[in-house]
């Protein structure tokens, strides 16, 4: 997911709501969930989000912000006082899959053969 935020292709878009409480926020998800699994769609983070929330007191004001980039749309929810991320879903319209992205490869130095032998001096 934060590949798909850093992404230069990903834009915040106007959300005209973007102030709930955590109660709220939970219960909107639990059935925006239940209808994008309902209509095909593909949601990555929903589960962890709704502990999230859940995990929160009720009254908890919240933030969401939401980032789109072609069929894909991420909601993050923040603290009231943008000071934490509290959850993200990332999800696609129905049919299409989430993006996929690759973490870039590391590349590690072969050790050195000396590293290799630790009792070379035991013997």
């Amino acid at each position: 997911m934060a590949a798909f935020l850093e992404d230069a292709a990903t834009q915040l878009i106007d959300n005209p709501f973007p102030s709930a409480r955590a109660a709220a926020a939970r219960s909107i998800w639990a059935g925006r969930g239940f209808d994008l699994r309902a209509m095909g769609a593909e949601i990555a983070g929903l589960a962890d989000l709704l502990g999230a929330l859940a995990a929160l007191p009720a009254s908890e004001p919240l933030i969401e912000e939401v980032a789109r980039s072609g069929p894909h749309t991420a909601s993050v929810f923040l603290s009231a006082d943008r000071g934490r991320v509290v959850g993200v879903a990332l999800y696609g319209k129905p049919g299409t899959a989430l993006p996929r992205f690759t973490p870039p490869r590391t590349r590690r130095r072969p050790a050195a053969s000396a590293q290799l032998d630790l009792f070379a001096d035991l013997r």
